[in-house]
């Protein structure tokens, strides 16, 4: 099969086949280029500055092994679990995740990119494959026509519109488990698979990024679960290597993901694209996808700035997205004031993380009061100390990322991933873990961190009089 080559730091080479040619040289695709994997996490890990496009790229390479091993290289479901990994990241926003905590949410697109992607995919795609299948050589075409004919038994009318959708039906079967998706983007799936390495790759911790890859995918296998319903699942000889994935993407998010600069990082970006909501008017942008292909984390900064120095009498939000701009430019960044990380085993931490973060906040903003009414503060620093009160709400900024879990055994069941014995039959991991109670050690335990950040540097103020409360917080609640 004709196939171009994609020299890769991690699998040495990527093979694009005709089909994905198409869909990779589409603005669709090529837009991925000018979004960064780790917008926030480049302050402190200054060399991954790695892309959506090359993750695409190792997402549809894992799926492809995926794909060949339990289906075979000739298989319709090869063509489409590459396909659905090269495209599964398309409906990103500047600064990805961040794009979807502001924009996506505020503009009612509860499963952020995701739920975008099907927009973008079934409305552009087609066309710009189309477009390029006709502008080719005609030996190319025909190699073309040889993938198409690996997809469909009978060729439709548009059989690029067809694709598309059969491609958007792997990515609806998350909602029900399908082993397609599972392939794709389940708890061990090629997208997960190929941040962990590449992240930790670009990072410089590799040590994070221990994925026993090719060992995970020969030990796959589709079976029938209890209902009868196919299922993805993995051999139980492979449980260790399963920790080992799980310990790493764990360690990634605890030292890379959730670092307390590249957190703060990211909230100045959210903080950015809150204030440019309506001069950049990303609501146009999402109705319209020729406007949308324009946006990328340069253009967010670079329109901003032009904004900002042609307009005569700049708006609050203008002035202050330009000035986040600048502190970013600069790396002066929200300084990280409080730190409270703590674990539950009865209740989902995230419930009560944000009131954690606001009671402490109110203790700080009580020890300040007291210090000023007491006089317990130098003269030559009361002018400050009574700005940061003033300015309190403007101040700090309480940070509760996503709660952190080594393993859970309900992110497997929803996603109906099994371990089976090696003779065909299937559980749970809630069962394997009651089969093994010794791995229970390592499931249930859920860490949360709080944070607390000043956008203005106050800590030698805070520090001077003590005005940070010490954490005191017990939690005895259990799973």
């Amino acid at each position: 099969m004709y196939h171009k080559v994609s020299r890769d730091p991690l699998y040495s080479e990527i093979f694009l086949f005709p089909l994905e040619i198409l869909a990779v040289d589409s603005p669709v695709i090529q837009r991925l280029r000018m979004l960064s994997q780790l917008a926030g996490a480049q302050m402190s890990y200054p060399s991954a500055t790695h892309t959506r496009f090359s993750h695409s790229l190792g997402v549809m390479h894992v799926a492809g092994l995926y794909a060949a091993h339990l289906f075979g290289e000739n298989s319709p479901e090869f063509r489409l679990c590459r396909l659905a990994g090269l495209l599964h990241d398309a409906g990103h926003g500047p600064f990805s995740h961040q794009f979807d905590d502001v924009v996506y949410s505020g503009l009612g697109y509860d499963e952020g990119h995701d739920q975008f992607r099907e927009h973008l995919l079934l409305e552009k795609l087609p066309k710009y494959m189309e477009e390029k299948f006709e502008n080719s050589p005609q030996i190319f075409k025909k190699h073309v026509m040889e993938d198409l004919e690996l997809v469909f038994e009978k060729m439709p009318k548009k059989p690029f519109e067809e694709i598309v959708i059969k491609i958007n039906e792997i990515f609806k079967g998350e909602k029900f488990g399908d082993p397609l998706f599972n392939i794709v983007q389940g708890p061990l799936g090629a997208d997960r698979m190929d941040f962990v390495l590449r992240d930790a790759y670009f990072s410089g911790v590799k040590h994070y990024g221990t994925v026993p890859l090719d060992r995970i995918i020969r030990n796959s296998s589709i079976l029938k679960d209890s209902t009868g319903k196919d299922v993805l699942s993995y051999n139980l000889k492979v449980v260790d290597d399963i920790y080992t994935v799980l310990f790493g993407r764990f360690m990634m998010y605890k030292n890379v993901y959730f670092h307390k600069t590249s957190r703060a990082a990211d909230m100045m970006i959210q903080e950015l694209l809150k204030r440019s909501m309506n001069f950049l008017n990303f609501e146009k942008s999402l109705n319209n996808l020729d406007e949308f292909l324009q946006l990328t984390d340069s253009y967010v900064i670079e329109r901003t700035e032009m904004l900002f120095h042609q307009t005569d009498k700049p708006s609050k939000n203008l002035r202050e997205a330009h000035e986040i701009i600048q502190r970013l430019k600069r790396r002066d960044l929200w300084k990280l004031v409080v730190e409270i990380p703590f674990s539950t085993t009865g209740i989902d931490p995230s419930t009560i993380s944000k009131s954690l973060g606001e009671e402490k906040l109110e203790e700080i903003r009580k020890k300040i009061q007291n210090s000023l009414e007491l006089g317990k503060v130098n003269v030559e620093d009361k002018d400050k100390v009574e700005h940061i009160l003033k300015n309190f709400d403007d101040i700090f900024i309480v940070d509760t990322p996503y709660k952190l879990t080594l393993v859970h055994p309900d992110e497997f069941l929803s996603n109906s991933v099994y371990i089976n014995d090696g003779n065909g039959k299937v559980m749970t991991f809630e069962e394997f873990e009651k089969a093994y109670p010794t791995y229970k050690l390592m499931s249930g335990n859920m860490l949360q961190l709080v944070r607390i950040y000043a956008k203005e540097d106050v800590r030698d103020l805070m520090a001077k009089y003590d005005f940070i409360p010490f954490n005191t917080t017990q939690l005895t609640t259990r799973w």
